[in-house]
């Protein structure tokens, strides 16, 4: 199964230049300033030129182990975009990243994002075991992994969006 991956309340897809205006407008957000300050952008020209990157990466190298690749979270009802969940390496393993904008939180798009993606990258790609990894005093980010299948593995200290400080890893095993 290719991307587009369409369900009821959400659809995920490629990246398009033309999202570069939601783009910047999402990093500027609290909780991206909070939890995800490697992806707050100075201007719409920084978050175009990101995006140009990304959608680069879905050809070369086009495989999360050696490279970034994020998808966009289309809203189902209205068809805008709300956010990403994207993959890319962490060490030898591929670890996931997601975000989605204030006003659609809490309404279950996070998590059946992050399991649908997960599954479709660990066919796609053939992985077995997908990362997460969120700051401690992420709990938000943690009860969307753990509902979208994952499992926590551990507690550490490691450099994490640019700060050494604990976080938990939780891995999703390919069924």
């Amino acid at each position: 199964m290719g991307l587009p991956i369409q369900l009821a309340s959400f659809t995920l897809r490629a990246f398009v230049p033309g999202d570069a205006p939601k783009v910047f407008r999402m990093s500027q957000e609290d909780a991206m300033r909070t939890w995800l300050p490697s992806q707050v952008y100075r201007d719409q020209a920084h978050a175009a030129s990101v995006l140009a990157s990304l959608i680069s990466h879905y050809s070369a190298p086009g495989d999360p182990r050696l490279g970034p690749y994020v998808i966009g979270i289309e809203a189902g009802s209205t068809g805008e975009l709300v956010g990403h969940v994207g993959f890319g390496p962490l060490g030898k393993a591929v670890e996931v990243g997601f975000a989605i904008e204030s006003a659609q939180q809490r309404n279950g798009i996070a998590t059946a994002a992050v399991r649908t993606a997960c599954e479709w990258a660990a066919d796609a790609f053939s992985i077995a075991t997908i990362l997460g990894v969120t700051a401690v005093r992420n709990s938000a980010s943690q009860g969307v992994l753990l509902r979208a299948g994952f499992v926590r593995q551990k507690e550490q200290v490691m450099r994490f969006q640019g700060v050494e400080q604990p976080v938990i890893l939780f891995a999703f095993e390919r069924h």
